[in-house]
């Protein structure tokens, strides 16, 4: 399989774009030249796997977002959506962390609780 370097430099200026860093920022933060940003962004490089954990750390991101298009299509979706919550999470309290992880254990013991006696009315 060959890593499409343009679709990441997209996903990455994008996101770039929305946390309002300019480019030099970026690169100043994953420790490369302003060029070397500017050609990853237009996928006209390659990068190591360290490039891609500093981007994921500087843009409060996971790998797997910017890696994205890589991925099987189930895999996209759980990755979005894993993304859109960690977005909703970004500024809660411990507290708060705590009290929404044991509502989403209570959660999916019921939807498979559910499931079970949904799947044993079918036969």
């Amino acid at each position: 399989m060959k890593l499409d370097y343009a679709a990441m430099g997209k996903r990455i200026k994008r996101l770039r774009r929305e946390q309002r860093l300019s480019q030099e920022r970026l690169a100043e933060l994953i420790d490369v030249s302003t060029p070397h940003m500017s050609n990853i962004e237009n996928g006209k490089t390659k990068f190591s796997l360290q490039v891609l954990i500093d981007l994921a750390n500087a843009l409060n991101t996971t790998p797997d977002v910017l890696l994205l298009d890589q991925m099987k299509s189930q895999d996209k979706t759980r990755c979005m959506v894993i993304e859109e919550i960690d977005r909703e999470l970004s500024d809660c309290t411990m507290a708060q962390m705590t009290l929404i992880e044991e509502s989403v254990r209570n959660t999916k013991k019921i939807l498979k609780s559910y499931e079970k006696k949904m799947n044993r009315k079918e036969y």
